[in-house]
């Protein structure tokens, strides 16, 4: 057999790696962009809008991690994955649990 003729099976989460991949890759450019132009308007003394560029840049970083969770456990589900599925609820539970409980301290 030759090397092109013999090929293992695609991994049966490989698409699912990929859509979790693309996800991070979109959800840190969306980010880093927001706080490019953000810090980019501090710069030239727009400080009116400018923090809330910034925020809105550190948002969608946190949010990002958050967002892979949600979108593996809808991806397990639909593929019927209930063990995964409900190791992703777990994790979310632990994200939303610690959002929660760390927004009193900020105050």
């Amino acid at each position: 057999m030759t090397p092109e003729t013999h090929r293992e099976a695609p991994s049966r989460h490989e698409p699912i790696e990929l859509v979790l991949a693309r996800l991070l890759r979109l959800g840190s450019i969306i980010a880093a962009l927001l706080l490019a132009v953000g810090i980019g308007a501090m710069l030239l003394g727009h400080t009116g809008f400018a923090p809330r560029i910034i925020t809105a840049g550190l948002l969608a970083l946190l949010a990002t991690p958050i967002m892979r969770v949600v979108v593996a456990g809808l991806i397990f589900v639909r593929d019927r994955d209930w063990r995964f599925a409900f190791f992703c609820l777990v994790v979310l539970c632990a994200l939303v649990a610690g959002v929660v409980l760390g927004h009193g301290h900020g105050e």
